[in-house]
């Protein structure tokens, strides 16, 4: 085996002669390497030298034919598609196709008839109880619309949020005598409510405070403001999450945000499916 000759880096001493060059240099060239002549050795790794003028160093590349022109001008087509449509989706690809989801999630609930929407009205955020509550099927069909006597004052802060006060809930049934309803009403139903996790952990305060049943909603429910948002696609890149908006049309009275909730479930239902990308879409292999 022919011993390489040895060359420093190019701008030192013994450095390449100019017609050395490397696999790199020759591409440049239109030439091919064949067999080096030369080596710059480095830490990492060994820089070949090929000459140039030497036919048995290396040789000028074939011209592709038309066809592999035409496969690598297609490649090169595909190469850059995907470039553009990763580029769209990091920066807001994704908020479309979530938005797709959301749709065909609402689609999903409306050919479906195991659901019920509920709400309810309180006497606060925490450890509040429960004033009023409604629950209707996908038909509309009020299943129960009742107000509910607590066992603790309503603050006049919140009755100006849902205009329910203490004179109004006087003569109405407790919780416990309201209940059973409740439970029959949920009864191998799945649960869609708008924010579900607080009128989930308001139902469950309830039934703990009167010693009931705790009706166990957190794994047959799904929360409407949650897809409703990812429907809505305000994204928020500081939290990484989709920023809820109230219940649209809803007026915070119980019967009226369950026809409320209902209506935003068909609005999503009636959007569009299909991704509006302004690049092309990759086709899959």
């Amino acid at each position: 085996m022919v011993e390489l000759t040895k060359y420093s880096w190019w701008g030192e001493p013994n450095e390449p002669p100019p017609h050395l060059k490397t696999k790199k240099q020759l591409g440049e060239l239109g030439l091919s390497p064949l067999k080096p002549l030369g080596v710059i050795p480095t830490r990492k790794y060994d820089v070949f030298l090929y000459d140039s003028t030497n036919p048995e160093s290396c040789r000028p590349k074939r011209k592709p034919s038309p066809k592999q022109l035409e496969i690598l001008a297609a490649n090169r087509l595909k190469a850059q598609i995907k470039r553009d449509y990763r580029e769209w989706y990091r920066e807001v690809g994704f908020i479309e196709r979530d938005r797709v989801s959301a749709v065909l999630w609402a689609r999903e609930q409306l050919s479906q008839n195991d659901w019920v929407i509920l709400d309810t009205e309180t006497t606060g955020l925490d450890d509040a109880e429960i004033v009023e509550i409604a629950i209707i099927d996908r038909t509309e069909e009020t299943l129960l619309d009742t107000l509910i006597k607590p066992s603790i004052p309503i603050p006049a802060e919140v009755t100006e949020i849902h205009g329910i006060t203490d004179e109004m809930v006087a003569d109405a049934p407790t919780f416990p005598q309201v209940y059973p309803r409740i439970d029959a009403a949920l009864k191998k139903k799945r649960v869609i409510i708008y924010n579900a996790s607080f009128d989930i952990k308001i139902l469950a305060y309830c039934c703990r405070l009167h010693n009931l049943p705790v009706l166990q909603l957190s794994k047959r429910s799904e929360c409407l403001m949650e897809w409703a948002a990812q429907w809505g696609g305000d994204w928020s890149y500081y939290y990484e999450d989709y920023k809820y908006f109230p219940l649209p049309g809803g007026g915070h009275r119980a019967l009226e945000d369950c026809l409320a909730a209902l209506d935003c479930l068909k609005k999503m239902a009636g959007d569009s499916d299909q991704i509006n990308c302004p690049v092309p879409i990759p086709q899959k292999n």
